[in-house]
């Protein structure tokens, strides 16, 4: 099965910073007693993206925030992240990333 996610890539200071998530749950809004997730916000309005490209931009990255069951899978293979590091909300699984 092909994964698809939709990819907002914005830029601070020269560096590249990354919103990418599940494109089954890009423009959704979740919810639970401590934190909302609003994935309908223009911070990540993007395109949508292949897993190879998302491994290459993620790589090249400053900040990543990856959302969705896959998005995240992606980080902790490439090394980013720890299953200890995810999140979630609405059990809905996030993680956000500052490469050093």
């Amino acid at each position: 099965m092909v994964q698809s996610f939709v990819v907002a890539q914005h830029s601070s200071e020269g560096r590249l910073i990354l919103a990418v998530c599940d494109s089954t749950v890009h423009g959704k809004r979740f919810e639970d007693d401590n934190a909302v997730l609003d994935l309908s916000s223009k911070f990540y309005s993007g395109e949508e993206k292949n897993t190879d490209t998302v491994k290459k931009l993620m790589l090249q990255a400053y900040t990543v925030h990856a959302v969705g069951k896959n998005s995240v899978e992606v980080a902790i293979m490439l090394g980013l992240a720890t299953k200890e590091d995810t999140k979630a909300v609405a059990g809905v699984p996030h993680v956000q990333i500052l490469v050093m």
